[in-house]
């Protein structure tokens, strides 16, 4: 047919080309049938491909006129629907009559959700203007990195127009991980038992993920040797530091009311990218630490950015996430995601808390001690008891202390000017910060060399 030639001359493809790729696409698996059945948009992108048609004069029907044959892309396109399909069946994914107990888990899923949630899993963006400005940040940043972004660039590294960005640093927004320390932490520094200190621990943390979520808009990059001092309601206090430029790594510092319990660690981030999907994966460890000598060390989980062209933009977590307590030898396993589970969103997520040998973290668990499951965008139940429910927990308010470091990010000029919508002055306050960065790259780099980590 005229479109399916057309697009043969639009790839430049040849008649070997193509019988090698329909040839591949015969030998697709249930399995990589599945990834692409994920992967595919919501419209029916192939419907035109399973209808186009072409005669073929030498092949005869009933009736003896030519036999319609179905083009190399309409054959493609069915068999790959046929695989799918099929599979789709096979594991489930169409409708199958629910278990009493996926009826009970449904219900109370989304009986309990910020008003924030998709429908589908995680938190969707609010504001059409700022999802139009997110979707015009992405397509620049494809035309003008290209492939080098796609493949292996870090948008972290990535300068942007102020435009692009929030009047917020990264430490900012990290700041509010702490905003459920007032409730739990007391708790765990009271309990006697570890598996239930580790409970308290691993709600505080589950809950404030809804409270670093929804920032859809890109932070600012700190610069190097950037500050953030806080302040929160109950005494606690937090320090945090840009310590490194290339990669961008945030370190921090927090401890609780009286010092009864402190947290330190660090964090980076790195970018990867899927078909209408952003996937940032978080590198680092907090640990959380109390004075009888107990260290609760967690890493965290995955974050995509689905429909990030088309569709209902939404921030998700999935993945798995680990707390460990090598003291006694026990660790919390978070699966996040829907898989398997009939009518979840994305969000829901279960787990254990288990006895494991620290010496060897990468054996199967021996004992469960508790079982957890909620949604992270709603809550966190332990053994069927609720420990963290979005609709009751206030999270702590927190300030800025009198005395600040000049490093401190609520002094930054492209900050401040982009909070009273001075586009002008904090682009050029931005490009001032960045060029006298390089500038001090370099001085370090004629001192230590490129590539001596220092940066």
């Amino acid at each position: 047919s005229f479109r399916t030639q057309h697009l043969f001359e639009k790839m430049s493809m040849s008649h070997a080309d193509a019988a090698a790729t329909t040839q591949a696409f015969n030998k697709v698996n249930d399995e990589m049938a599945k990834m692409a059945l994920d992967d595919l948009p919501q419209d029916n992108l192939f419907d035109d491909a399973f209808d186009e048609e072409e005669e073929d004069p030498a092949a005869k029907g009933k009736n003896g006129e030519g036999k319609k044959q179905r083009s190399w892309l309409g054959k493609v396109g069915k068999g790959l629907y046929r695989r799918t399909a099929n599979l789709a069946s096979s594991v489930g994914l169409v409708d199958t009559p629910m278990t009493k107990e996926e009826e009970d888990t449904k219900n109370k899923v989304l009986a309990c959700r910020s008003p924030y949630a998709s429908a589908t899993g995680g938190i969707a963006i609010q504001d059409a203007a700022e999802a139009k400005v997110c979707r015009s940040v992405i397509m620049l940043m494809v035309k003008n990195l290209g492939k080098s972004l796609l493949k292996e660039g870090n948008v972290m590294n990535t300068s942007f127009p102020i435009q692009c960005c929030q009047p917020k640093t990264i430490l900012d927004i990290g700041a509010a991980m702490a905003g459920y320390t007032h409730i739990y932490m007391p708790r765990a520094v009271q309990a006697t038992d570890p598996v239930e200190r580790m409970r308290n621990v691993v709600a505080c943390f589950i809950g404030t993920m809804t409270l670093t979520s929804g920032n859809f808009l890109k932070p600012l990059n700190p610069i190097l040797g950037e500050t953030l001092q806080v302040e929160y309601a109950d005494g606690a206090k937090l320090y945090m530091e840009q310590t490194c430029h290339h990669p961008p790594v945030s370190s921090f510092y927090f401890t609780g009311p009286d010092d009864s319990y402190t947290c330190h660690g660090s964090q980076t981030f790195n970018v990867g990218w899927g078909y209408n999907k952003m996937m940032i994966t978080s590198k680092g460890r907090r640990n959380m630490c109390f004075k009888d000598g107990t260290v609760i060390s967690f890493d965290y989980p995955e974050d995509r950015w689905g429909n990030v062209f088309w569709g209902e933009m939404h921030h998700e977590s999935l993945g798995v996430q680990t707390f460990e307590d090598a003291k006694n030898k026990i660790r919390c396993k978070i699966f996040f995601g829907n898989e398997g589970k009939k009518g979840l969103p994305t969000d829901y997520f279960e787990g254990v808390i288990e006895r494991y040998d620290p010496a060897n973290p990468d054996a199967e668990g021996t004992q469960v001690f508790s079982n957890v499951e909620g949604s992270w965008v709603g809550f966190c139940d332990f053994d069927k008891v609720r420990y963290w429910d979005v609709r009751t927990c206030e999270k702590m308010a927190m300030s800025k202390p009198r005395n600040l470091l000049p490093s401190d990010s609520c002094f930054r000029a492209d900050s401040i000017a982009l909070a009273k919508k001075d586009i002008p002055t904090a682009q050029a306050a931005k490009l001032e910060l960045e060029g006298v960065q390089r500038y001090e790259r370099k001085l370090r780099e004629a001192v230590h060399g490129k590539n001596s980590g220092a940066h």
